[in-house]
């Protein structure tokens, strides 16, 4: 293991380079996941909707987006085992792959069911590069040092949703529907920018040598833990409960916030969309500061309790408050809060674990959950909204609800050193 003149673990410039390899993945990859966000179900007529281009109903068009996330569920610990076996490499390339194929079979889909088809093959690469990322910055970086890294990589589906809000319609209306729907035109976009990750990860993300893998408390014995470690403890469970939590409520405002705006008259299809994008935008870069912060914060867990609590107050406040002063003013906050609990969350995961060695089994777990409660999120949302009438007021009591559970569990949750020490953070 690398050190410095303090006797202390140091951070190499390959593991940078890593780090922002896979990050990279994790941006187009969320891009992919969330390109239909953008033209998912605008109650504008005159904006691109493929709810109305395909006949769905808002419960059938809210499955459209969370079933990119259903093959994940099931390949999230099957990631552990590639990265057992065959390394990061490996299965970042295979994550990448998967995703070409599905957004080549999107491209050329003509109806619901293709659509949809196209929707889980992509849902692969989520599967696996959602559990290797993280993985891979354990690996590279000792926990002292992790807060940063993982803080950054906290903002990949970020970037991908800023992406998509930003520049779903542009795309959407720059070349026409050669393609038979215009949407398509996020298709092509995103197997171009598919197709340049996959090269930069090729080229530049690699395995850690031999004796300098923070993941493992002994490289030797790694391959004898198995790959579901983590479900053994208690602990791991409340920590998976809490991303479940934060999963619905994050995928239901991530799905019908920009319908709530237009809904409401705040805003047009466009300004939504632009809101919705500079929503996430702020959080993008708040994760990167927030993870900086959190190098210099002993008690992490604590930081991640207060931070929970104050955003299920912004995620009732955000369903209610209408007109564009107070949504931009809510917009800000709600930003700021979310990039400080994905930075925390993202650094705290691994450590839900006293073995070292199973982190990669503790972000599977972890990831399993988020998917679940991201996949149930925004079909639930769309029931509600169908339920009540289109009464977006409705979704406040369960995202809220949602975040109140992620909290409570925070706060029961235990940290481990890598010694497999408990912390009182």
């Amino acid at each position: 293991m690398v050190e410095n003149k303090e006797g202390k673990p140091r951070v190499s410039k390959t593991a940078w380079v890593v780090m922002l390899g896979v990050f990279l993945a994790g941006i187009v990859m969320a891009f992919a996941q969330y390109k239909v966000t953008g033209v998912l179900a605008s109650p504008d007529p005159t904006a691109p909707s493929i709810a109305r281009d395909l006949v769905l109903d808002n419960a059938t068009a809210g499955w459209l987006l969370s079933l990119f996330t259903l093959v994940g569920i099931f390949l999230a610990f099957p990631a552990v085992a590639i990265i057992k076996k065959w390394g990061i490499k490996v299965g970042g390339l295979a994550a990448l792959a998967f995703a070409i194929v599905g957004g080549v079979v999107g491209l050329f889909a003509d109806n619901a069911a293709a659509i949809i088809i196209a929707r889980v093959i992509e849902g692969f690469g989520l599967g696996f590069i959602g559990v290797i990322a993280p993985s891979a910055i354990a690996m590279w970086f000792p926990i002292e040092k992790r807060g940063a890294p993982m803080g950054i990589w906290s903002s990949w589906q970020m970037w991908g949703i800023c992406g998509s809000f930003f520049f779903g319609i542009p795309i959407t209306n720059a070349f026409g529907d050669a393609f038979g729907y215009a949407w398509k035109n996020l298709w092509v976009v995103g197997l171009i920018l598919l197709v340049v990750a996959i090269v930069i990860y090729a080229v530049f993300v690699k395995v850690p040598l031999e004796g300098e893998n923070h993941a493992d408390l002994n490289d030797e014995t790694a391959g004898k833990v198995s790959i579901f470690a983590a479900c053994k403890y208690k602990n791991a469970w409340i920590m998976a409960l809490a991303g479940f939590a934060f999963g619905i409520s994050n995928s239901t405002v991530i799905a019908w916030i920009s319908p709530f705006w237009q809904a409401s008259g705040t805003a047009d299809a466009i300004m939504a969309n632009n809101m919705t994008g500079a929503m996430y935008l702020i959080e993008c870069i708040g994760c990167i500061v927030f993870g900086f912060v959190l190098n210099a914060i002993t008690k992490r867990r604590r930081f991640m309790v207060i931070d929970s609590l104050i955003w299920a107050v912004a995620f009732f406040l955000i369903f209610h408050v209408a007109g564009f002063p107070g949504a931009i003013i809510m917009l800000i906050a709600y930003s700021v809060i979310e990039s400080a609990y994905c930075a925390a969350m993202w650094t705290l995961c691994p450590q839900a674990v006293p073995d070292p060695r199973a982190g990669a089994s503790m972000v599977a777990m972890f990831t399993v959950a988020v998917d679940l409660g991201m996949m149930l999120g925004s079909p639930l949302g769309g029931w509600f909204i169908d339920m009540f009438t289109g009464d977006y007021g409705a979704l406040a009591y369960m995202v809220c609800g949602a975040q109140l559970v992620a909290t409570i569990c925070y706060a029961l949750v235990k940290m481990y050193n890598a010694k497999g020490e408990a912390l009182r953070i």
